[in-house]
């Protein structure tokens, strides 16, 4: 393993022409490294990145400030660093570039600590690395021995092509099953559907983790979209009663969780999930799962009785925030608002405004202990580095998203067009009668998560999706919520 604490060399970082992993594979450590965040990329930006040790989103420019922490070139050091950049111009973030670490202990495939998908390397982790050598402590990328390390990355490469080329469509099919049986359930009256289309949804997206594990990587969406119905139908038939169909959510739920502690990188190659070759996020939870899995999370709250409703509280903001699971600070934050809204619809008695001022500072109270207790114990995200700074720190964390989020929806028409619709969608949702104690923690939860995160085209066209089958399932099942 590399990043000896003890040994402290020298280490010479060098920008060479495009090599094959084989050239270095028996003298170090190899991996793929991934050049940029967001959409495009450019040699400009990935210079900038490579020698900041930062990223910033294509969608705002690409290029991180700051003060480069590191320079290029030099003499021969202990520990030599060889990358490979885009070439000249601007390019689609889809390719990553070669890296290669010889000495300093580094052999056989590299892994980082900010991707935790071995063998997958961030342009931004190769700078504050070689700070780390040089200063003796433990570095983000470090190194594990492999019998076939090239091998082993034209694998992972591979599974990250298949999965980016799988996405679109998956989301479709997630939309057709949701869609179709919402449709079934309001033609037929029929509370199987209704179940069917909010177990859906997290069925779809434990089907694409399965899909993942097994290494399928022709007609990905086919297969998850198949394993998804195999999942939910029959889960579907069986919850007949509010136990039994609180039992099928926490099953899918508890599945997923599983995926998330036991291998994070299944999660990070599967078609639902991060997107680590766009360089956003690496592991855990992206805007898009976290808003798909807040339905089927606070329905079960809704399904349980109300000293239960607690522990699954908990529970969903340990699987969104910690950092060895979801990392998601937004999210945190969203589903704290959920869970606090449903408890208190919960309570006898009207909702004041003393209670609601309670709740949300509750909700703060308990976001800010969540992440303290997560540094405490050793974690490291966006989440702790953003609350560590303070509020000036999260104040500018908060504006940065904020920013991201409008660009990713104004940036294109058709996202500003289905932005517009879901919006529509949820105003309508909103209003209608009679109310629903899961719809309105839903709909609370969507409001914080577009204040707070910085997807907001996938949290209002995912969260008008998953608002429509609470809707169908709280309207159509007659054990309502």
């Amino acid at each position: 393993m590399g990043g000896n604490a003890a040994a402290a060399p020298r280490v010479a970082v060098r920008v060479v022409p495009l090599f094959s992993p084989e050239q270095y594979a028996s003298r170090g450590a190899v991996g793929s490294m991934v050049p940029a965040s967001g959409s495009t990329v450019s040699r400009r930006t990935a210079l900038l990145s490579l020698t900041h040790g930062k990223l910033e989103n294509s969608l705002l420019g690409g290029k991180p400030g700051g003060k480069p922490l590191i320079s290029l070139g030099g003499p021969s050091a202990p520990v030599m660093i060889y990358v490979t950049l885009p070439p000249p111009g601007k390019h689609h973030n889809l390719d990553r570039y070669p890296i290669a670490i010889l000495g300093g202990g580094y052999h056989g495939l590299l892994l980082s600590s900010s991707t935790h998908v071995p063998g997958l390397v961030s342009i931004a982790d190769v700078a504050p690395t070689v700070r780390s050598l040089e200063r003796g402590t433990k570095p983000i990328l470090t190194s594990r021995p492999a019998g076939d390390a090239p091998t082993q990355l034209e694998t992972m490469n591979a599974r990250l092509n298949a999965a980016h080329f799988a996405r679109k469509t998956s989301n479709r099919v997630l939309i057709g099953l949701v869609f179709g049986f919402s449709a079934l359930a309001w033609l037929l009256r029929s509370p199987l559907f209704a179940r069917a289309s909010l177990l859906s949804i997290p069925a779809m997206v434990l089907a694409s983790a399965v899909a993942s594990a097994l290494h399928l990587e022709h007609a990905v969406a086919f297969w998850s979209g198949a394993i998804a119905l195999a999942l939910t139908m029959p889960l579907a038939f069986g919850a007949r009663t509010r136990r039994a169909f609180a039992v099928a959510l926490a099953v899918l739920l508890g599945a997923y969780t599983v995926f998330l502690g036991v291998s994070p990188a299944t999660v990070s190659l599967a078609a639902l999930g991060p997107h680590p070759e766009g360089g956003g996020r690496f592991f855990g939870l992206t805007n898009q799962v976290e808003t798909l899995l807040l339905a089927p999370a606070l329905a079960l709250g809704a399904l349980v009785e109300l000293p239960l409703l607690a522990v699954v509280a908990l529970a969903s903001l340990v699987v969104v925030g910690w950092s060895r699971l979801g990392a998601d600070g937004g999210g945190l934050i969203v589903y704290a608002a959920g869970f606090a809204t449903l408890g208190l619809l919960g309570l006898r008695g009207r909702v004041t405004f003393a209670r609601a001022a309670l709740a949300g500072a509750g909700v703060i109270a308990v976001g800010l202990i969540l992440v303290g207790l997560d540094a405490l114990t050793g974690g490291s995200s966006h989440v702790t580095h953003a609350v560590g700074g303070g509020p000036g720190g999260l104040l500018s964390d908060l504006g940065h998203r904020l920013h991201l989020s409008w660009r990713g929806i104004a940036n294109k028409t058709d996202h500003l067009e289905i932005a517009v619709v879901s919006f529509v969608t949820l105003l309508v949702l909103a209003v209608l009668r009679p109310r629903s104690r899961t719809l309105d923690s839903l709909l609370v939860a969507l409001a914080v998560s577009l204040a707070v995160n910085d997807s907001g085209f996938d949290i209002l066209r995912f969260g008008a999706l998953v608002a429509i089958a609470v809707f169908t399932w709280s309207r159509t099942v007659a054990l309502r919520d």
